[in-house]
Parts: C-alpha cells; sequence; structure tokens
C-alpha cells in the first residue's frame, strides 16, 4: 500500500536527516491523516494519490511564484519538494495513450453524441484510469473532439 511506502521513506529520511524529503513527506503523511478522520476510515491508495496530485498543483503554484520573485533558493527547495511527491504518482498517460483509450471507450460504449453521453464516457475513465489520467488533459481532448 502507498501510505505504508510513504511511512517507510519518511522514517529512512529522518535516519538520513535529508532534511526536505521530511518535509515534504511530513507533510503528506499529516494530509493523508487528515483524510483519513474526514473518512474515519484508512483511505486507499486512489485517495492517497488525489491528495499527493493535489500537492503537487501546491507546489507548482509555488513554484510559479518563487520564479517571480526570483528567489532561487527556495524555488529549488520546492522544486526538490516536488519531485520528490511525483515519485509516488503512478506514470501518466500520454495524450497519444488517453486520446487512444477515450476513442476506445467511445467506439466500445457505442457513444454516437458525445455532448450528450459525455457523462458515460466520464463515468467509464474514472472507473479504469481514476489515478493514471491528467483530467485537465481528458477534458480538452474531450471538447476538441465536440
Amino acid at each position: 500500500m502507498l501510505y505504508e511506502k510513504i511511512l517507510e521513506d519518511y522514517k529512512i529520511s529522518m535516519k538520513e536527516k535529508q532534511e526536505v524529503k521530511k518535509a515534504a513527506l511530513n507533510y503528506v503523511l499529516a494530509q493523508i491523516k487528515n483524510k483519513k478522520i474526514e473518512l474515519q476510515r484508512d483511505p486507499n491508495d486512489d485517495e492517497i494519490i488525489a491528495i499527493l496530485k493535489k500537492e503537487v498543483k501546491a507546489l507548482n503554484e509555488a513554484i510559479w511564484f518563487l520564479e517571480k520573485a526570483n528567489k532561487p533558493e527556495e524555488l529549488a527547495e520546492e522544486q526538490e519538494k516536488k519531485s520528490i511527491i511525483e515519485s509516488y504518482l503512478p506514470q501518466m498517460l500520454s495524450r497519444e495513450q488517453t486520446e487512444a483509450l477515450i476513442k476506445e471507450i467511445i467506439a466500445k460504449q457505442n457513444i454516437a453524441d458525445l455532448k450528450t453521453w459525455r457523462w458515460l464516457l466520464m463515468k467509464e475513465l474514472m472507473a479504469s484510469h481514476r489515478s493514471e489520467l491528467d483530467w485537465s488533459l481528458v477534458n480538452d481532448i474531450i471538447n476538441s473532439m465536440l
């Protein structure tokens, strides 16, 4: 399970005094614990992946602001945190793979009118490939097909 891997890596980073990795994983573990309290159960891997993606998005915003503020030291630390967290995410499908998957589901479900049946396409994508898809890319592809 992903949680155990993150926890083990956190313990190793503490022992080896890897301060940036320790800080990044400590924050992620805190978010996972918050999710556990919210759900009143242990979050599954998909829910943990959603937490990781949210953190990567927040780090991307921080990186953007630090680039604008011309703060290279803080920028390097945030980029390192981002790469650490991204290492726990599953490999995302490329644009070509995502497009092929969408076309495959459209054919399999016999979706003739994408505007009307978009919900069915999204439901199928969520059920089978939730953690490996970039949803903004999915929306771009579907919108280009309309």
